[in-house]
């Protein structure tokens, strides 16, 4: 990346805290300590965010081909490195690959579509992220809903109420799953 690039998505990243905190009411001013707590954590969920983004990046390069020595070229660290640090992120649960279904490719034009049919196959949904979805080989069939939220946090509550589990967001997307037979009238 060109410095000047990276400068600019610097600037960007440091000013999302800020932008937040003026656009509160009142909005932050920085002259009274109080004032600093929301801003820390506004930026503590934006660096959060930012580290669950890059696993997703590398979940995502990993499954189009990318070997860890050109994700650790990227990084700017070696190939064992990338490995130490982000294969976890990269592996599936622990679980045996055969019981692991990948669908890559489902865009939010079309995914809910492929939810539908990957659920009434008996797949369960286990992970989402960049332009692919992870299930895991089930004994039922499934419902799967995708809200559009700010947090997943807002709708967690209404939607447990409804008999769904969480399973993983992908800003701006939340997804929830639950036995298809344990659907209520």
């Amino acid at each position: 990346m060109q410095p000047a690039a990276e400068q600019e998505l610097r600037t960007r990243a440091a000013s999302l805290a800020l932008e937040w905190a003026e656009g509160r009411s009142p909005p932050f001013t920085g002259q009274n300590k109080d004032d600093f707590g929301e801003v820390i954590e506004a930026a503590h969920v934006i660096a959060d965010e930012s580290r669950l983004a890059l696993h997703r990046w590398i979940h995502a390069a990993r499954r189009a081909g990318m070997s860890w020595a050109e994700v650790g070229d990227a990084l700017g660290i070696s190939k064992q490195a990338a490995q130490q640090r982000f294969r976890s992120a990269t592996d599936e649960d622990g679980l045996p690959h055969d019981l692991i279904e990948v669908r890559l490719g489902p865009t939010a034009f079309n995914e809910v579509r492929v939810l539908r049919d990957e659920g009434l196959k008996r797949n369960e949904l286990v992970r989402t992220g960049a332009l692919a979805l992870v299930f895991r080989r089930s004994e039922r069939q499934w419902e799967y809903a995708r809200i559009v939220a700010v947090s997943p946090h807002v709708v967690i509550g209404r939607m447990s109420r409804e008999g769904w589990t969480y399973v993983s967001s992908w800003f701006p997307f939340h997804y929830f799953k639950r036995p298809l037979e344990d659907v209520r009238d």
